[in-house]
């Protein structure tokens, strides 16, 4: 039986001009969900990340380090400039099945020691 997933966002922006603006609740779901989570030490440079190849993922939760210094750069392949995704915090990455990477890139601006990422795959 494959796992399910339902990730769901929700938000507010407050203080703009015309007042404050409500996100969501935005749900990203999966009726086969991987449930596999990665756990990575990133190294200065480029760090590819593998999917995995048992269940065949909806998407992944890159978790950061709170305390990590360093900022890090999601890229699709080496010759990338990518996009930097910070250096604490989340980033959710959501693909069709049909159209699913079998890998991609986390670039470390320096090696995060005793700093652990995840990977949460669902």
């Amino acid at each position: 039986m494959a796992a399910a997933a339902s990730i769901v966002v929700t938000g507010t922006i407050g203080s703009l001009p015309g007042g404050s603006r409500t996100i969501g609740p935005l749900t990203l779901t999966s009726a086969a969900a991987s449930g596999v989570v990665q756990q990575t030490v990133l190294q200065s440079g480029d760090n590819t990340i593998t999917l995995p190849t048992n269940i065949t993922p909806s998407g992944c939760i890159i978790i950061l380090p709170s305390s990590n210094t360093a900022l890090t750069t999601l890229k699709g392949n080496a010759g990338d400039t990518g996009v930097a995704i910070g250096k604490t915090g989340f980033a959710v990455l959501n693909w069709e099945t049909a159209n699913k990477p079998t890998s991609f890139i986390l670039n470390s601006a320096a090696t995060q020691t005793g700093l652990t990422t995840e990977i949460l795959f669902w």
